[in-house]
């Protein structure tokens, strides 16, 4: 599956920004940012609009664009001790059972992609670091609303789209998203199948920080009914565990 166009753009002027930025020159402008990203100039407003409401980018006085709160918090989050063990954890889980596996951390009623490690990832949309997914209908994006109640899902996903988003076994309301979070917290673990895409099953647990939960970790693959639950709940249960304790340190 090809990434969609706004993600691939989007990344694209984002990465031309922060690049300027770096380089220590003065930022760009919207035309001349467009130019230097290869993004044609109308759709460059468009995508570009949406990057600043959700503050991956941001405008200064002299309308150069730049990287924004968001960018930061999540580049942030990339060098905390508990995110650099996660690649370790991720790459042994995705070695030892063939899936892929990954850590996502909330963003609003989306789930931003931090890492992703492990099998050929074809069949499952765009697996690739500041990607995101509509929290409601991924099995991490679930495992981060592990603690939310009823009317805590009510004003965070009450305004969402649900028709048209999801595979055949997403939830189409908060009510729905609510009963599927209490059938999972009594297992002890996110079962989500085929909830984002069709075929595709992942297991997932959060990690939790000083104040709450910071992230999940799970693992996806072909459902096969392949009997290796057990297994990859154990798996699952030692990395959210050690990654745990590493994030309270």
């Amino acid at each position: 599956m090809n990434p969609p166009a706004s993600l691939t753009q989007g990344l694209a002027l984002l990465h031309t920004a922060v690049e300027r930025e770096r380089s220590g020159r003065p930022g760009w402008a919207l035309s001349r940012l467009a130019e230097a990203a290869g993004v044609e100039r109308s759709r460059a407003s468009r995508v570009t609009q949406d990057l600043r409401r959700l503050d991956f980018v941001e405008r200064d006085e002299s309308s150069a664009l730049r990287a924004g709160r968001a960018f930061f918090v999540a580049a942030g989050a990339r060098h905390e001790p508990w995110l650099r063990a996660a690649r370790v954890h991720l790459r042994g889980m995705a070695a030892q059972l063939g899936m892929t596996a990954r850590v996502v951390a909330a963003d609003g009623p989306r789930a931003l992609l931090l890492r992703v490690e492990g099998a050929d990832a074809a069949g499952e949309g765009t697996l690739r670091p500041a990607a995101v997914t509509p929290i409601w209908c991924t099995g991490a994006g679930r495992a981060l609303l592990w603690d939310h109640s009823l009317a805590d899902l009510d004003a965070l996903l009450g305004e969402a789209q649900f028709v048209g988003v999801g595979g055949p076994g997403a939830a189409r309301t908060v009510a729905a998203v609510d009963a599927l979070q209490q059938r999972d917290r009594a297992r002890g673990l996110v079962v989500a199948h085929e909830e984002y895409v069709a075929g595709v099953d992942e297991y997932a647990l959060p990690v939790r920080g000083r104040h709450g939960i910071i992230a999940a970790v799970s693992l996806s693959g072909s459902a096969a009914g392949n009997g290796r639950d057990d297994r990859i709940e154990a798996l699952l249960a030692d990395s959210a565990e050690r990654l745990s304790t590493l994030a309270q340190a």
